[in-house]
C-alpha cells in the first residue's frame, strides 16, 4: 500500500518489470490487483459484479454523504439530483463565463508584468469562479486577491470564500480524523486553520443554500435549475420538482462541499499543466494558434460561439491539447474498485482470468496513460530521457490525438472516469477549458522566465539558456509533481505571457 503514492513517479516501470501489465499482490489482509491493461480497465468500469469500495472514500464526508461516497440506490439518488443541477442548458453560460474570467485574469497578471509564477494557484481560482457563478450564483473577480482582501471579508468570517475552500480541501485530512471539538484547542496553527476554514466553509455554504431556500417555491417551479438550486430542492422537504429521495442537511451540505471540490480542483490543475506544457513546446503552442486564428479570424470574444466555434476547437487542436495533457499528468493517480463476486476479466490478449470475490483491484492511471505499447513514446534516446529523469512531459504530443489509429480508432482512456460512474461534469470541464484557452491564447503567447543565473552561466547565449531552462521544466514536470487528491504544481515555475504580434 506505501507504494501507492508513489505510483506517479513509477509510471510503467513495475509492470515492466512484472513483465505484465497486470499482477496480483497477495498478503494476509487480501488480495489487491494491480492493472493497466485497458481491456481490464473497461471491464472494471462496467460489469456488474465490481463495485466501488465506498468504504475507502468516507474522507470526503466531512459535512455528510455525498455522490463520490455512496453507493447502491444510494447513488442513484445522489447522481440523479447532481445531474438535474448540471444540465447541458448552463453550457452557454459557462463559455461565456470563463471568457469573462480569462480576460479579467489576463488584466490582473498585467499587474505583476505579465509573469505567473505559480500558474495553480491562478487556474483553481478561475475554475472556482466559473463554477461559483454559473452553478451556485455565487459571482466572483479577481479584487477579492488584493493585497487589502481581508479588509472586505464579510462579518463573521475570517476567510475569504476561496480561502477557506482551499484550506479545508489541505486539511481534509485531518478533518477526517480528529474530532472537530479539538481542532481550535490543539497548539498547532494546521489544525487551528483547519478549524477555521471548516467553520467559515460552513457558514458561506448556509448562505448558499439559504439564498436558494428564500425563493423556494420559485426555484422549485423552474424548469432548469443549476447546481445549488437542485440540491437545496432535493434537501427541502415537502418540496416536489424531481423524482428523488430528500436530501438530509448533512447531504446537501456535503454534496455543495464536494461539486465544489472536485469542479475546480481538476480542471483548475489541468489547466496549470497545460500552460507548462506548452510553454516547454512553443511548436505546440503555435499550432495551436494557427488554428485559432483560422477559426476565430478577427472576430470579437462576444462573437465567439459556444454553438460553432467550440465544437470546431474541441474536435480540432485545441482539444488534442487537453487530451494530451490529461493524459501525460491526469489529476487521478489511481481509482479502485472491488469485486463482490468471482469475476472473469479478458486481458487485451485475449486470455481470460478469474478474480476471487473481496479483490481490491486499483486501477493505475498513471501507467496506463504512459504505457509505451498503447502510447508510441517520441524517438528520444535512453541518455537523453535519463538526462530529463524520464519526465511524462518529453513524451507530450497533441498530434498523436488527430491520427487514427490501426483500426480508424484511438486508444481507450478515461480521464474523467467511464461507465456509470464517471463525472457528471465532463462535458462543462470540457467547455472551460477550451474556452479558456481560446481567450489566453488568440492574443498570447507562454514563455518559460529564463533566470538571469542560467543566462551568466550560459555565457549570455540566451539560445542556450533557453535550452537549459526548458530542460529544467522537463524534468520538474515530474520531479516536482506533488499526488494528492490531485496531481499538482505547487512549486514556482515562472512563465510569462507576451502580446502576439
Amino acid at each position: 500500500m506505501a507504494l501507492l503514492w508513489k505510483v506517479w513517479y513509477a509510471g510503467h516501470q513495475p509492470f515492466e518489470e512484472n513483465g505484465s501489465d497486470t499482477f496480483c499482490l497477495a498478503s494476509p489482509n487480501g488480495n489487491m490487483l494491480w492493472t493497466c491493461d485497458p481491456a481490464i480497465v473497461k471491464q472494471l468500469f462496467t460489469v456488474p459484479t465490481v463495485q466501488l469500495p465506498v468504504d475507502v472514500l468516507r474522507f470526503y464526508d466531512i459535512w455528510g454523504p455525498t455522490i463520490g461516497s455512496v453507493e447502491g440506490e444510494e447513488w442513484k439518488n445522489h447522481r440523479k439530483i447532481i445531474s438535474y443541477g448540471l444540465n447541458s442548458i448552463n453550457l452557454p453560460g459557462v463559455w461565456k463565463e470563463t471568457i469573462h474570467q480569462t480576460r479579467t485574469l489576463i488584466s490582473r497578471w498585467e499587474e505583476d508584468n505579465f509573469v505567473v509564477e505559480v500558474a495553480k494557484e491562478w487556474t483553481s481560482r478561475l475554475a472556482l469562479h466559473v463554477i461559483s457563478s454559473v452553478f451556485f450564483d455565487h459571482p466572483m473577480d479577481w479584487s477579492e486577491y488584493e493585497t487589502d482582501s481581508n479588509s472586505k471579508l464579510p462579518g463573521g468570517f475570517q476567510m475569504t470564500f476561496d480561502h477557506a475552500l482551499f484550506h479545508v480541501i489541505e486539511s481534509m485530512a485531518i478533518l477526517f480524523m480528529l474530532p472537530r471539538k479539538l481542532l481550535r484547542f490543539l497548539p498547532f496553527k494546521a489544525t487551528q486553520q483547519a478549524d477555521i476554514a471548516f467553520k467559515d466553509l460552513t457558514k458561506y455554504m448556509k448562505e448558499l443554500r439559504q439564498k436558494a431556500k428564500d425563493k423556494i417555491e420559485e426555484v422549485a417551479a423552474k424548469r432548469h435549475k443549476n447546481l445549488v438550486e437542485s440540491i437545496v430542492v432535493a434537501g427541502t422537504p415537502g418540496i416536489s420538482g424531481m423524482d428523488a429521495k430528500p436530501l438530509s442537511e448533512e447531504s446537501v451540505l456535503g454534496n455543495l462541499y464536494f461539486t465544489l471540490m472536485a469542479g475546480h480542483e481538476t480542471a483548475g490543475n489541468t489547466l496549470a499543466f497545460t500552460l507548462l506544457l506548452l510553454a516547454v513546446y512553443p511548436e505546440y503552442q503555435r499550432s495551436l494558434q494557427k488554428e485559432l486564428d483560422e477559426q476565430l479570424g478577427d472576430r470579437k470574444p462576444e462573437k465567439w460561439t459556444i454553438e460553432k466555434d467550440y465544437p470546431a476547437l474541441q474536435n480540432g487542436y485545441t482539444g488534442a491539447v487537453l487530451k494530451e495533457s490529461m493524459r501525460t499528468h491526469n489529476m487521478a493517480q489511481f481509482v479502485f474498485r472491488l469485486t463482490v463476486a468471482p469475476t472473469i476479466f479478458q486481458d487485451s490478449n485475449g486470455v481470460e482470468h478469474t478474480v476471487p470475490v473481496d479483490t481490491m483491484c486499483m486501477i493505475n492511471i498513471a501507467a496506463a496513460f504512459n504505457n509505451p505499447s498503447t502510447w508510441t513514446p517520441k524517438d528520444v534516446s535512453i541518455t537523453r530521457r535519463a538526462e530529463l529523469h524520464h519526465s511524462q512531459a518529453i513524451d507530450f504530443d497533441p498530434c498523436r490525438w488527430l491520427a487514427n489509429g490501426e483500426n480508424g480508432e484511438l486508444p481507450f482512456t478515461w480521464p474523467f472516469g467511464y461507465g456509470l460512474r464517471k463525472c457528471p461534469g465532463k462535458p462543462f470541464a470540457e467547455t472551460e477549458m477550451v474556452a479558456f484557452l481560446v481567450t489566453l491564447f488568440k492574443d498570447y503567447s507562454v514563455e518559460l522566465v529564463v533566470d538571469e543565473k542560467i543566462l551568466v552561466a550560459s555565457r549570455g547565449d540566451s539560445k542556450l539558456a533557453w535550452e537549459r531552462t526548458r530542460d529544467d521544466a522537463m524534468r520538474r514536470l515530474k520531479d516536482d509533481v506533488e499526488p494528492n487528491l490531485t496531481l499538482q504544481m505547487l512549486k514556482k515555475m515562472p512563465i510569462q505571457l507576451v502580446k502576439r504580434e
